[in-house]
């Protein structure tokens, strides 16, 4: 039996050194390191650099407010009641100034084409101004409204 297994043995290791081994080969270009681009970082990196969006809140429209409720509140945003209490006319240079006063009784002396907040003077005439008011309507865009203010007899 000893000499049944030794020769088993004997045999297995001679079989085993005459066994052909498959040589892997390495292709010449995986030997050197070679760097790899990432670009997916190179992407994050200029996207970090970029300025950060921003998004006015002011220009955007509410879909979700009532239209009422948005005309108090632009009727309550700075809003100048003007009257007109007085026209001055100079002779010699036919220019006409206004004379305009505000609930509080504060007074402006106005000639064409000066701003009092957002009202524009465009005309004075003799017993008339004409101003352009620059409002919000109620989607949030500007609208300019034209206004005669006739002069305050008492």
């Amino acid at each position: 039996m000893r000499y049944i297994i030794i020769i088993i043995l004997s045999i297995l290791i001679i079989a085993s050194c005459f066994h052909k081994e498959e040589k892997t080969k390495i292709a010449k270009n995986f030997t050197k390191k070679e760097k790899m681009e990432d670009t997916e970082l190179k992407n994050w990196i200029k996207a970090l650099e970029e300025k950060s969006f921003k998004i006015d809140i002011s220009k955007l429209k509410n879909p979700f407010i009532d239209p009422e409720i948005f005309k108090l509140i632009i009727i309550k945003r700075e809003k100048i009641p003007l009257e007109l209490v007085g026209i001055l006319e100079k002779e010699k240079e036919k220019e006409r100034m206004a004379l305009l006063q505000d609930n509080t009784k504060k007074g402006y002396i106005v000639k064409t084409g000066s701003k009092i907040g957002n009202i524009k003077v465009l005309e004075i005439g003799t017993d008339y101004v004409i101003i352009e008011e620059e409002e919000i309507n109620i989607y949030g865009e500007k609208e300019k409204r034209r206004r005669i203010l006739p002069l305050k007899k008492d």
